[in-house]
């Protein structure tokens, strides 16, 4: 072994003695800091002069910041070398918002740390991101070579997955889709075990980009960012949604795969018209090519489709619920509240319904109280485009606990369904349970 390496394991023996040490004092300080806002936290009576919790909790907090950074700036002064009391000194001052001090000591633990330790790299960085300096943030990530170490490539992922997300909030989508692509090679090389929301996330910057790119009425880099959403996640419905849309007019069997694909997972997002139209145009083409038997099979495609829509589908927009009475008011007897609801449905949508239930569900503090279902067309009577149900009643008698203020709220949420797997929400609204109207 060189002279060099034996002095290189010795610094990094002893540099490890000094960080134990001084961590394990830290540590006892913010134990006793931890102990002291939890009492604090749980004696309100020993606040005085109407002082608020949370004013004595900052108090104590920022005290005890304070504390930590002197204890720490006198580490430092009898430790020189010890890079990790600069890193803690940076993150407590970031803590206590003193932003160029912060930025000095991660500087200087960067220059005192050994070439092989990112960490301080990695902690200016995610300091340069919560500061909104994003460009420093990238440039701290430009300075370190590419190299097959572990550590680096994990702090490198974390950092360019904050920087995509950070991009993403400022809605720059662009850079935040480049900033997440670099995460996923690094992704890939780490092969990151736990759950990741990296490839998530980078969809949905994918996602976006794509909407601002379809309102300027650029189709084709609207597909281009489309396609590379695809390759990492072929099975995201929305991507295969809007893929399917984009293709329609140019590529109507491309399209025809994306949305066959989003009916077989999301039925209820595709949109009736649009996939039976687009059926319809391909058994055409396929006539038109003199491929009988192919056309044949395309149209019927669209009629066992339109069965289907008929009997198990129905959408958001396809039913219209208009509100009657909405009331409820006390009862006669005490801690009771008498529930009076009274709407109609009308059929909006493009088809007649012959199959139609509806439940409706009643929740007090987000606990559900009631629920009632009642079917409205069993096939015996169909339910016409346009028309209107015939009034739908419901009244019941409640108990509540009159010592609970809290109890004030009554939520009141209306679904529809030919099929219960693909029930809908039609109506929801909160109301006062005491001579409340909506």
């Amino acid at each position: 072994m060189t002279k060099k390496a034996k002095k290189s394991i010795f610094y990094r023996k002893s540099n490890l003695k000094i960080y134990l040490k001084t961590f394990f004092i830290t540590s006892i300080i913010l134990l006793a800091f931890l102990s002291l806002v939890t009492f604090y936290m749980m004696h309100p009576f020993m606040h005085k002069n109407n002082v608020k919790p949370s004013s004595v909790n900052d108090t104590f907090e920022t005290y005890f910041v304070d504390m930590l950074i002197e204890k720490n700036n006198e580490f430092a002064k009898k430790y020189p070398k010890n890079y990790a009391i600069n890193v803690r000194l940076g993150i407590l001052y970031g803590f206590r918002e003193d932003y160029d001090e912060a930025e000095r000591e991660f500087k200087n633990a960067i220059e005192k740390a050994m070439n092989y330790d990112y960490m301080p790299s990695f902690q200016l960085a995610k300091f340069y991101i919560k500061v909104d300096r994003l460009q420093d943030a990238q440039q701290v990530m430009d300075k370190i070579i590419e190299k097959p170490n572990k550590k680096l490539i994990k702090y490198k992922f974390q950092i360019y997955s904050m920087l995509g997300e950070a991009y993403y909030k400022k809605s720059y989508y662009l850079l935040s889709m480049l900033k997440y692509e670099k995460a996923l090679q690094y992704y890939k090389i780490y092969k990151i075990k736990k759950s990741s929301s990296v490839v998530e996330n980078y969809v949905k910057s994918c996602l976006s980009l794509a909407d601002y790119y379809i309102k300027k009425k650029n189709t084709d880099d609207a597909i281009m960012v489309l396609n590379k959403a695809y390759k990492v996640a072929p099975e995201n419905v929305l991507v295969n949604y809007k893929l399917g849309l984009m293709n329609i007019k140019e590529h109507p069997a491309r399209a025809y795969g994306y949305l066959t694909f989003v009916n077989k997972k999301a039925p209820q997002i595709l949109k009736y018209e649009i996939y039976y139209d687009l059926i319809n145009k391909l058994a055409d083409l396929k006539e038109a090519d003199g491929k009988y038997t192919d056309a044949e099979l395309y149209r019927k495609r669209a009629k066992y489709y339109q069965n289907f829509v008929q009997n198990n589908l129905l959408y958001d927009k396809d039913l219209f619920v208009d509100i009657v009475t909405l009331d409820t008011n006390p009862g006669i007897a005490e801690n009771k509240y008498l529930v009076n609801l009274q709407f109609k449905i009308q059929n909006n949508s493009y088809l007649d319904i012959d199959n139609l239930t509806v439940k409706v569900i009643f929740k007090l503090d987000d606990v559900e109280i009631k629920n009632f279902v009642q079917k409205i067309y069993d096939g015996t009577s169909t339910f016409k485009v346009g028309d209107l149900t015939p009034p739908i009643s419901i009244n019941f008698t409640e108990s509540y606990n009159s010592k609970n203020k809290s109890h004030k709220k009554l939520t009141v949420e209306i679904y529809a369904y030919k099929y219960p797997k693909y029930s809908v929400k039609l109506y929801s609204n909160t109301v006062n349970f005491q001579s409340s109207k909506g």
